[in-house]
């Protein structure tokens, strides 16, 4: 079987980007043939070569003849752009996230299937999106125990925390988080792209966590390699996992749902002082039994067949659904690539900087974009946070001066010199 992978990213090591890269590792071990697209390829992108798969961030650039049977279709732009491009291949349209406007599904005439990697993307295509629910298959993350080996057994009490997210930085919620656990003579580090040092193979860095603050794919990944976790990023703090929970967290893929409360310090400690090691491995142990790489590849490869025994019944769409289709499409799309462009031709001309050449050069500068605009939105809430605390000062200012005016008989000039004196 011939399978095209599409993302978002072939960048730098995330969630879906790994996913990809391990479902393709593991299918080609088996006999199957993969390539790779994005219009973004980076560190991940190369990480897929190495193992003798094309990555391109052009169709046209596959290996001349290569055309894939099926389409192991991942963000919603790649995806259409790889149907267009072969209206013969079975396409199947993944969903791994609720929030995000990437993960809307492809609607392309050769969609044979959708898949979800857990309850609230089912949900999300369901109620939002107007999937039927009969072409929708939830296929559960996986972890590669060859890259999560076991850690040493957990100590008594926690020592050493992780924040292990790409969304932590300095100035956010780690900041609290790391408060929290000192407060409990728990040293805590971040890991992620926010702090500038993202890594690779986190392996190590869980091996040498008793216990990870996490969401998603990590907080499975945390978990197979022995720490505790609790459910916990940017938008907020969930539970530490425990052997009641643990089946009900990962069918919700440890999600946005699963994080409800605010990250302040007491509702860190909160979970922090929920710590039973001898629970904590009861979960580990499930983990590793039952969320196994494999076995989710045994799921993917099953939806792949049935897929492609769809393509050869039904037959390719017909030209006419597919223009029809694809006009939709980009005529949806207008308003947001009009934008794009023009923030691209904004940044070239005020960094006098040329026109990309490729797709390494084009994520670099798309990295640059998000990053300065990212940098505008901190530098600004720090501004409103100080302006906020001036506002406050004025206003204590005037109600001392008012109380002031009261206790030294305000309506003669003589107090209100007086007062201003003593001042």
């Amino acid at each position: 079987m011939r399978i095209l992978y599409t993302n978002n990213t072939f960048d730098r090591p995330a969630g879906t980007e790994l996913s990809a890269a391990d479902a393709i590792g593991r299918v080609i071990a088996r006999g199957h043939e993969a390539a790779a697209y994005s219009r973004q390829l980076g560190e991940v992108a190369d990480r897929i070569r190495a193992l003798g798969v094309p990555v391109v961030d052009d169709l046209q650039d596959l290996p001349p003849g290569w055309e894939p049977e099926v389409i192991h279709g991942h963000h919603q732009w790649e995806t259409s752009l790889a149907a267009l491009r072969f209206p013969s291949a079975a396409v199947i349209s993944f969903c791994r996230g609720v929030p995000p406007w990437q993960e809307a599904p492809c609607r392309a005439p050769n969609v044979k299937a959708h898949v979800a990697v857990d309850e609230d993307c089912v949900a999300r295509l369901t109620d939002r999106e107007g999937i039927d629910p009969s072409r929708i298959t939830l296929v559960l993350n996986g972890v590669d125990p060859a890259r999560f080996p076991p850690r040493p057994p957990l100590p008594e009490k926690p020592g050493r925390a992780l924040v292990f997210s790409n969304y932590a930085r300095e100035d956010n919620y780690f900041a609290t988080i790391r408060d929290a656990c000192a407060a409990e003579g728990i040293v805590c580090e971040a890991v992620g792209a926010g702090m500038g040092n993202a890594v690779s193979d986190p392996a190590p860095v869980l091996a040498r966590s008793d216990l990870v603050f996490a969401k998603g794919k990590a907080a499975l990944e945390a978990l197979f390699t022995g720490c505790a976790v609790i459910v916990c990023d940017e938008p907020g703090i969930g539970d530490l996992v425990m052997p009641e929970t643990i089946d009900g967290l990962r069918r919700r893929s440890f999600g946005y749902g699963c994080m409800p409360e605010p990250i302040t310090i007491d509702a860190v400690r909160a979970q922090l002082r929920r710590w039973d090691r001898d629970r904590v491995e009861a979960v580990v142990d499930h983990v590793r039994r039952t969320a196994t790489l494999d076995d989710t590849v045994d799921h993917l490869l099953r939806v792949y067949e049935m897929a492609q025994d769809a393509a050869r019944r039904e037959g390719p769409p017909p030209d006419a659904a597919m223009r029809q289709w694809a006009t939709g499409f980009f005529s949806e799309a207008t308003h947001a690539y009009k934008l794009g462009r023009e923030l691209q031709e904004w940044s070239r001309k005020r960094e006098n900087s040329p026109t990309p050449a490729d797709a390494r050069a084009l994520t670099d500068e798309l990295n640059r974009l998000l990053a300065v605009h990212r940098d505008v939105d901190a530098r600004l809430g720090k501004l409103q946070d100080k302006l906020a605390s001036r506002d406050a000062r004025i206003e204590e200012l005037k109600e001392r001066l008012r109380v002031a005016k009261q206790g030294t008989g305000a309506s003669s000039g003589k107090g209100r010199w007086r007062w201003f004196r003593r001042g």
